[in-house]
């Protein structure tokens, strides 16, 4: 076999310009013969030309992805099909929606995989133009050269209309804020029309430490979310995901011809769900890998006409429309606020959500009750006493400033619960997330109390609902993935019958990791401090 450097006179994909950046790959094997190639697009050129295979036109469309044309490459590999099954762009999108496995390289190297296929989808305008029978039309170069020169100067006024939008931002946040001030200085300073001036709503403005994250320092939070296993758990916890079934499809008239804001999409199934329902868009954005898998799922399910999945950070992203209404999430975490999720569901709610519109769920509660289990202590305190014959005591000290995750047994609960936070997803603003709550619990039986046990309740019960629907992940409930949150007490209380404990629990977001959580609970002049991280 000999490398083959062809004349690519008349294609003008790549013209015959000095100037235009030709990128470099492995020696590039064609699909349908023998022939080797020193460039990926020598290879292409060749596979159209000769082949009559149009891989080139088929990126032009746009309808084909970087993911998409690594299966097809792989897809012609392993089967070897003729040339002449694949010579049209209709033919080659059937195969955009291969499955997985596709993704596996079928030769070492291949140099048709190290294809930049977004950098030639960028610099190859799809030209919008078709022929009477709908077949692509092929410009001159000149033409094409000259709706290039106006695309690029489109660009530059898309710039600068940026340019202006940001500005006019930076302008009004000045302005408000001499306003403010201004208020505060005279006799109004105590109320605005929008009520206490030391906290004035934030429209389209997330004051959440989450929003200062870069990639690189939340990069352990969006990497957890880009493996398969926490979706399947997700996935397969029934009482989350049938728990948000039952509340999106069977409120299908809220759904009906509805614009939905997926945050955090994950699979999509919630989109799905949405669509299911009625929805008329469904706008999905995550910012994990696992939107290319949702990508798949989607078109799977022959959706990618009614969901929109867009991969990025919620604070960051541009929606194709200036409203949604209704937003759709599965936000919370352990303790309800953990991984501060909630955070970003209220940013989209303050920027997108419409005047009428609605966030789903509505509202969660966080609640507290407390365990008599000596086998909780036994194997996460006294533990320490004696290991294979050594004494580490420093770590039940250690052990005690962790809240734990796991599941609680029933049996174990000796007081009825108590609510210590209500957050309505429609109205609470960030600053309310981090909070201080009075609690007292009644104990119903002489025990001794080993730990306080935190959980939350998650409602679908707005007023607009026809079917309004409830799950708990509390311990007397059925067991969900979030199971429940364990405080342990370094001290013991000893309590009889009808005696009380009260308390007071502050949470705040840890300030150098703001997805962490930082709780202080201080029971009978005793403070205990944990960290759920």
């Amino acid at each position: 076999m000999a490398f083959c450097d062809e004349d690519l006179n008349g294609y003008p994909e790549f013209g015959d310009s000095d100037e235009e950046e030709i990128d470099t790959c492995s020696p590039s094997l064609c699909l349908f013969c023998e022939a080797i190639f020193t460039t990926c697009e020598l290879a292409l050129s060749h596979i159209s030309k000769i082949h009559g295979v149009p891989l080139l036109q088929l990126l032009q469309t746009r309808s084909c992805d970087f993911y998409s044309y690594i299966k097809i490459i792989n897809y012609f590999r392993r089967h070897k099909p003729p040339a002449h099954d694949y010579q049209t762009v209709e033919s080659l999108q059937g195969l955009t929606t291969l499955d997985q496995s596709y993704m596996i390289p079928e030769c070492e190297d291949d140099g048709l995989l190290q294809f930049d296929v977004e950098g030639y989808q960028e610099s190859h305008l799809q030209l919008g133009l078709a022929s009477k029978d709908n077949s692509p039309v092929t410009l001159s170069a000149n033409e094409y050269e000259a709706l290039k020169s106006k695309a690029l100067q489109l660009d530059q006024l898309k710039r600068e209309l940026e340019d202006l939008k940001s500005q006019y931002t930076e302008d009004l946040t000045c302005l408000r804020s001499s306003a403010q001030r201004l208020i505060s200085s005279g006799p109004l300073s105590s109320m605005t029309e929008y009520g206490d001036v030391s906290t004035p709503p934030t429209v389209g403005v997330n004051t959440s430490k989450v929003h200062s994250l870069n990639d690189a320092q939340d990069d352990g939070y969006i990497g957890s979310y880009s493996h398969y296993s926490i979706h399947m758990d997700m996935l397969q916890d029934k009482v989350r995901t049938d728990g948000y079934r039952q509340a999106i499809v069977r409120n299908s008239e809220m759904f009906k011809d509805k614009i939905v804001l997926d945050v955090g999409c994950g699979t999509s199934v919630l989109s799905m769900f949405a669509a299911k329902a009625g929805a008329k868009h469904v706008y999905a954005v995550d910012m994990s890998d696992i939107i290319y898998q949702a990508m798949d799922i989607v078109r799977e399910n022959q959706l990618e006409d009614r969901i929109t999945l867009i991969k990025g950070r919620i604070e960051e992203v541009k929606l194709p429309v200036d409203h949604v209404d209704i937003i759709i999430s599965e936000w919370m975490g352990y303790f309800l606020l953990f991984e501060s999720m909630l955070d970003s569901v209220i940013f989209a709610r303050n920027k997108w959500l419409s005047v009428d519109g609605l966030v789903w769920p509505n509202r969660c509660k966080i609640l507290m009750t407390a365990s008599c289990d000596p086998g909780l202590r036994q194997k996460n305190i006294d533990f320490w006493e004696d290991v294979y014959g050594f004494k580490m005591t420093c770590m039940k000290y250690e052990v005690c400033k962790e809240g734990l995750v796991q599941t609680v047994n029933s049996s174990h609960i000796v007081c009825p619960p108590v609510e210590i936070q209500l957050v309505d997803c429609c109205t609470s603003n960030i600053t309310q997330l981090d909070f201080t709550s009075d609690f007292t619990l009644l104990v119903n039986t002489d025990c001794t109390i080993h730990a306080l046990i935190g959980y939350f309740d998650t409602f679908f019960d707005h007023e607009k609902a026809s079917h309004q629907v409830t799950f708990s992940t509390g311990p007397l409930a059925t067991p969900t993935h979030w199971k429940q949150t364990v405080f342990l007490l370094a001290q013991p209380l000893h309590k009889k019958q009808g005696e009380s404990i009260s308390g007071v629990i502050e949470v705040k977001k840890v300030p150098k990791d703001p997805r962490s959580l930082q709780i202080k609970i201080k029971i009978e002049s005793v403070t205990y401090k944990y960290i759920l991280s």
